[in-house]
């Protein structure tokens, strides 16, 4: 009986010695960042880009809704001024 705790005790401690390199390896690994870095810079500009040209987005957008509905409301469809 003796025996079987002791060869728990011994696996318990390798798994967890083993657990913790594995977490460490995991926190130290740098391949995937240039990739995040890159699609957070490229959803900013998204958004930027389209507050800058905020109007022209929201006339197309509009003359669009006239094209498919056959009526042309800004207010109607959020396009408006910002108190629409």
């Amino acid at each position: 009986m003796n025996n079987l705790i002791r060869r728990a005790y011994i696996a318990m401690n390798t798994k967890k010695a083993e657990a913790k390199a594995a977490l460490s390896e995991m926190k130290n690994d740098e391949r995937g960042v240039s990739a995040i870095v890159a699609t957070v810079l490229l959803l900013l500009i998204v958004v930027l880009m389209a507050a800058v040209f905020y109007d022209t987005i929201a006339e197309w957008f509009s003359s669009m809704m006239e094209k498919i509905f056959g009526e042309a409301d800004p207010d109607k469809y959020g396009t408006g001024d910002f108190g629409g």
